[in-house]
């Protein structure tokens, strides 16, 4: 997807003239942050326990304080707060935003209950009751929402209402917006303000876009070098950053081949050129293979399925790049959830 010089650019105004705070919980590589950014909200503070996410959040937030430490524990809370307080005499409105690790939950992951990644869903809600912020954005797969963990997300929510806050739960599909990808994702919305269900989802119709093509997607893109035996994240400087072919056997490639177009193993399924992509997942999968080339897509191309700009630079290994991407909150729709949760709350004045 070409993306234009106007991708992202904040295009509302903020109420009186102060723009949001927003710490990010389970940061990752940044991609709940970017649509914050993308919003015209200042992002102050970034927690997350990954050192290879971490690399890329800092790459691309260079003035946001990275805090390296667990959201279940007390000291990531306090540095949060210690960053905070640079805000609290001047009224400006503070948001949280999350995307706690899904493994536990995703049916492509463990898919265990006692997968202790499942308690950082409720460190989170006890994080947003701590910060008191005036709306919070959660993000997590779709799965979550299956009645096996519902008694779960129960706790999640009675914490939070308890606490004198609304929650709206929606199942969104990335593919409705902007993200040339079909990828369902689970969003709760929370709230002091009341929350007006059927004016939210109709809000959420009118900002839906056409679909985006895997072609669509691509187009632009220069052919990707091969991987070098000898890779330094730190100097992939080129103008298009994270764009290296993997270097397949003859057999492979031959294999991949023969596949048709929007078919194949999941270890080498062929993207369809005029549909958006299926589901990234990371893990042990091999990424999707080109439509016209016989290969796996890149890092970069993983990108902008995701709905990255080119110029959001991933730091680490191959494989610990493509594992953060397609990790990633996709940016486009996290933007779209996070406006319209700003807009009932009357952050912004033209929206």
């Amino acid at each position: 997807m070409p993306l234009d010089k106007n991708y992202g650019r904040n295009t509302l105004a903020v109420r009186d003239g102060i723009a949001p705070v927003v710490v990010d919980l389970c940061s990752g590589m940044g991609g709940l942050s970017l649509a914050a950014q993308y919003l015209g909200m200042r992002v102050v503070a970034a927690v997350d326990t990954n050192s290879n996410a971490l690399r890329t959040y800092k790459k691309n937030f260079p003035d946001t304080v990275i805090i390296e430490k667990t959201i279940m524990g007390s000291c990531a809370i306090k540095a949060c707060m210690d960053t905070l307080q640079l805000y609290n005499k001047t009224n400006t409105p503070m948001v949280v935003v999350s995307g706690p690790p899904c493994q536990g939950f995703s049916v492509a992951g463990s898919h265990n209950h006692s997968d202790k990644r499942n308690k950082v869903l409720l460190a989170v809600g006890r994080a947003i009751v701590f910060f008191k912020p005036q709306i919070a954005l959660i993000e997590n797969v779709a799965a979550l929402l299956d009645n096996e963990h519902s008694e779960r997300v129960r706790k999640f929510k009675k914490n939070l209402i308890n606490a004198g806050y609304y929650v709206l739960t929606l199942s969104l599909n990335a593919k409705d917006y902007g993200v040339p990808q079909k990828r369902k994702r689970a969003f709760f919305m929370v709230s002091k303000a009341i929350l007006d269900e059927k004016k939210i989802k109709k809000r959420l119709d009118e900002l839906k876009t056409d679909e985006i093509s895997v072609r669509e997607a691509f187009k632009g893109l220069p052919s990707a070098n091969a991987r070098p035996d000898k890779y330094n994240d730190e100097k992939d400087k080129k103008i298009t950053p994270n764009h290296y072919a993997m270097k397949h056997s003859l057999e492979v490639r031959q294999k991949i081949a023969a596949i048709q177009p929007g078919a194949g193993p999941m270890s080498y399924r062929k993207l369809h050129p005029d549909r958006p992509a299926n589901t990234l997942f990371s893990g042990h999968r091999a990424p999707p293979a080109h439509f016209r080339i016989p290969r796996s897509i890149t890092v970069r191309e993983a990108a902008r399925l995701q709905g990255f700009p080119d110029s959001f630079r991933i730091m680490g290994s191959f494989s610990k790049q493509m594992e953060q991407v397609t990790n990633a909150v996709p940016p486009p729709l996290a933007k779209v959830v996070l406006r319209v949760l700003a807009e009932q709350n009357s952050l912004f004045i033209n929206s």
